[in-house]
């Protein structure tokens, strides 16, 4: 009987035609699939296909920058610098060369712990771990963390092994006289080793070279592939400069400028020493008070920038137009007053005198502002300013500084009533160090102006040739030589003597002038109270042998303090130092001297060449004779 609700199958009603009485073994149904699951399956699929061949699309297109940045660039460059050349003396020793620094760097990438690592260097370099720490840190393979350090500093740090820190060679600029020696005539470069100031400013291009490079292959993480690519361009050396000046006379002229200065409680001095014959520049100091009070050498080249009305330094110039005007003669007296009155300004002789007559050369040997002002009104407006023009005052020298001054020389058409006798006692114009060291120059070579030089023109220089402006005669052979005369007078009988140097003759003139201030040449304070005039003391001095004149030097203070404030008290002193020392260190033999009888050498040493000298031009050869 079959239960209730339970139907039989087939097997069951219908027993196996074999006849078989064995049980059957039931069969389990297939699943039903629908159509609609394919589809979604399929769907799905497509879907999940088309964003993976979005997303690879969308990397190629615009990756990301981080990524781009690593890969876009597969090869690394490092930058060899190029050896700079040296700059030489005269004498070929050098005054400012480049020898390898050792500089630290880092790989913020690759430090772990930043702070640990400033305070380890802290250690070793002396400097505060917190002015290290932001050099260790942030983004890229390569920061500086200190440069052209001193080798032992550079080896204690590659001492250390800290991971991430190394250091490499770069460098430096040294200056065996001192880091302050020739420092504006020179210059100075910066970090980088790019000229900044003076001659390395100038000839930079000559001096840099080109720098070189490595090319290699890099990974993403910076670091080299081995058998990749790795190319190597050597820099090309810098060409090296020799210059005019020498190394020991440069260092001796700051070292006596500078204690003037100090001495003097001076605010600035300049010194110069010169070849006339050949208008080479043998030294060029530049001292200056800093604002702690202390003297030092100075970036500024006061020599070339520097412009100042130069009082009775010029009284020279003005004998040179009086003399070449024929109005003067120098056995010729003239009349010298107590004091003389032009359009109502009154000008006075220090100290006063009475009515007296004067020849020329004891005008300029007492430095009488009278007598000078004579010899100018005789000579005339124009014969004056042509003088001044053609020993170059309201012009740049050659050397042509970058910053050079011109000074202050008006136009014949800006003179007053007063400009004249103004100009002729070196008050109304402004000149510079230089062009007075020109004028100078001029009077000892026989009244031939060569231009100044600071770099070796001869064949054999490391610059090469430099072409200069010719030289010119400025002055006949007479005058220049009557003007000698004068200035050997103010060294010997009149307010120079102190710049005497025992062995040679040394001519030369003395300078104290006033500077224009607040109240024409009367200086007042922030509460406008009167505090007297600011002096600037001179002194420029020809030294000669029995072969002429071989040196002028040149000595400037300004704004002395106390009372030795005078160009003859203050600058002829130091002028007779630096003379004493140059005649020395370039071997210039003294005169003759008289021993038994016989003439003989104080000093068989070398003699520098002879002055050069133009053909004299006669008034009737058409050209003039200024």
């Amino acid at each position: 009987m079959t239960p209730p609700g339970r139907r039989l199958d087939a097997s069951a009603r219908h027993p196996s035609r074999s006849g078989s009485t064995g049980s059957a073994r039931p069969t389990a149904p297939l699943p039903l699939v629908t159509r609609s699951r394919v589809i979604t399956v399929l769907v799905v699929l497509a879907l999940a296909l088309g964003g993976l061949v979005y997303r690879i699309v969308d990397v190629q297109a615009t990756p990301d920058p981080r990524v781009l940045e690593e890969v876009s660039n597969p090869l690394g460059e490092i930058v060899v610098p190029a050896p700079r050349g040296t700059v030489f003396d005269r004498n070929g020793r050098a005054i400012a060369l480049s020898l390898p620094a050792a500089t630290v760097v880092s790989d913020p990438r690759i430090i772990s712990d930043p702070q640990q690592v400033a305070a380890d260097l802290s250690e070793v370099m002396g400097i505060e771990p917190e002015a290290l720490l932001d050099k260790l840190q942030g983004d890229g393979a390569f920061r500086y963390v200190a440069r052209q350090v001193d080798a032992e500093i550079g080896e204690q740090v590659s001492d250390l092994g800290i991971e991430g820190i190394r250091v490499i060679s770069e460098p430096r600029r040294e200056h065996p006289n001192g880091g302050c020696s020739a420092l504006a005539a020179v210059g100075r470069v910066n970090i980088d080793h790019a000229g900044m100031s003076g001659i390395e400013e100038t000839y930079d291009e000559h001096l840099s070279g080109t720098p070189g490079q490595v090319m290699k292959e890099v990974g993403v993480d910076g670091t080299t592939i081995p058998g990749g690519l790795y190319e190597v361009t050597a820099p090309a050396e810098g060409r090296d400069i020799t210059v005019t000046l020498d190394r020991n006379v440069q260092f001796q002229a700051e070292s006596m400028l500078l204690e003037a200065v100090a001495d003097a409680g001076a605010s600035s001095g300049v010194a110069l020493v010169a070849l006339p014959a050949t208008g080479e520049i043998v030294a060029m100091a530049n001292v200056a008070r800093g604002s702690n009070g202390i003297v030092d050498c100075t970036r500024h080249n006061l020599a070339a920038t520097w412009s100042y009305e130069p009082g009775s330094v010029f009284k020279p110039v003005t004998a040179a137009a009086a003399l070449s005007s024929g109005a003067v003669a120098e056995q010729v007296t003239i009349e010298v007053p107590s004091y003389l009155t032009i359009w109502e300004h009154r000008f006075e002789d220090t100290p006063t005198h009475p009515d007296v007559e004067w020849t020329p050369t004891q005008i300029v040997a007492r430095s009488s502002n009278i007598g000078t002002i004579k010899m100018a009104l005789q000579a005339g407006e124009e014969r004056m300013y042509q003088t001044m023009r053609s020993f170059g005052f309201g012009a740049r020298t050659a050397l042509d500084f970058k910053g050079e001054s011109k000074g202050i020389l008006p136009s014949l058409r800006e003179w007053s009533g007063l400009s004249l006798p103004n100009m002729a006692i070196g008050q109304g114009l402004a000149v510079t160090p230089l062009q007075i060291l020109q004028a100078y120059n001029t009077i000892a070579n026989g009244g031939v102006l060569v231009p100044l030089k600071l770099i070796v023109d001869d064949a054999g220089a490391s610059a090469g040739p430099v072409e200069g402006p010719a030289p010119v005669r400025v002055l006949s052979r007479e005058v220049a030589a009557t003007l000698m005369r004068m200035l050997t007078s103010v060294v010997e009988v009149g307010t120079g003597r102190e710049a005497d140097v025992e062995g040679f003759t040394m001519a030369g003139k003395t300078g104290t002038a006033w500077q224009p201030c607040d109240i024409g040449y009367e200086c007042v304070n922030e509460r406008n109270e009167l505090i007297g005039r600011h002096h600037t003391a001179t002194f420029a001095g020809i030294v000669s042998n029995d072969d002429g004149p071989a040196l002028v030097v040149l000595v400037i203070i300004d704004q002395p303090k106390g009372e030795r404030i005078s160009g003859g008290k203050l600058a002829a002193p130091t002028v007779k130092r630096i003379a004493e020392y140059a005649l020395r260190q370039l071997r210039v033999p003294a005169e003759l001297s008289t021993v038994d009888g016989e003439r003989r050498r104080a000093d068989p040493a070398l003699v520098p060449p002879p002055p050069t000298l133009l053909a004299d031009q006669s008034p009737d050869s058409g050209e003039s004779q200024t």
